[in-house]
């Protein structure tokens, strides 16, 4: 990892109107996230999480402070235009409901967000369907999604998010509605893909159980981030696959 932080938060608030009162939902966050860091929030339900998460990708405008990526101010330097682009190109998202397009198959809900680029029809299909037996999932391929266990519609979820190939992936309480074997199976994933890809894993959720996936836990009460802990192996570890040469998403998604 380099020594500048990927993306920048400084001095951030956010607040909404209810009524004729203000209510401060985000208050002075600060937090550095580097290239290559697997970042988990964590925090209880209404801790302000989740709108922090939609801050860093550009859909929540702050009510004060900036957050920069990758050197540019994402709120005074853009458009919402410009903004949109950049997730378009950059973020590959996973929420807690994956949101099919229920009228497509497996093969066809990860194409989808290809089907907005240059790429040709054959390309498509192609590095969607490497992503998707990436993911484990390839002989599900012409299944309805919602066909699918809520284990293998995650993976299905993951392969959508990936198949893009964004800088970041940004997960919003991604194992809410999975038991705790299926949650796991979903976090190893995510874990496989920060340390074998090398794509930077921001992650929001309640759960006390994944502190050990991240390089850097954020722990949010009450709209502020009482602590930030590094973990000094994981931390270790994302080192030394950002030195290799090696990306598994890179290629499937080339091919190989």
């Amino acid at each position: 990892m380099t020594n500048q932080p990927i993306i920048s938060i400084r001095n951030l608030h956010k607040s909404f109107h209810v009524g004729k009162n203000n209510v401060e939902v985000l208050t002075n966050i600060n937090l550095d996230i580097f290239e290559g860091e697997f970042v988990i929030i964590l925090g209880p339900s209404g801790c302000g999480k989740s709108t922090l998460l939609n801050t860093i990708i550009g859909l929540e405008v702050p009510t004060e402070g900036a957050i920069t990526v990758n050197k540019q101010n994402l709120f005074e330097e853009t458009t919402e235009d410009m903004r949109s682009i950049f997730r378009r190109k950059n973020i590959g998202m996973v929420y807690q409901q994956p949101n099919w397009l229920k009228s497509l198959d497996v093969l066809e809900n990860v194409e989808f967000p290809l089907r907005m680029t240059n790429y040709n029809g054959r390309t498509i299909k192609k590095r969607a369907s490497n992503i998707i037996d990436l993911m484990g999932m390839h002989d599900y391929l012409r299944y309805n999604p919602n066909e699918l266990s809520g284990g293998q519609q995650q993976r299905v979820s993951m392969a959508r998010a990936l198949v893009a190939n964004p800088r970041f992936i940004i997960a919003d309480e991604p194992t809410g509605n999975l038991d705790s074997v299926t949650a796991a199976d979903v976090m190893n994933i995510f874990k496989y893909i920060n340390d074998e890809s090398r794509r930077t894993v921001i992650m929001v959720t309640h759960n006390l159980e994944y502190e050990n996936y991240a390089s850097k836990v954020v722990y949010m009460k009450d709209g502020k981030i009482e602590k930030i802990h590094e973990n000094t192996h994981n931390k270790d570890k994302h080192s030394k696959k950002l030195d290799e040469n090696t990306d598994l998403l890179e290629m499937a998604l080339e091919g190989r």
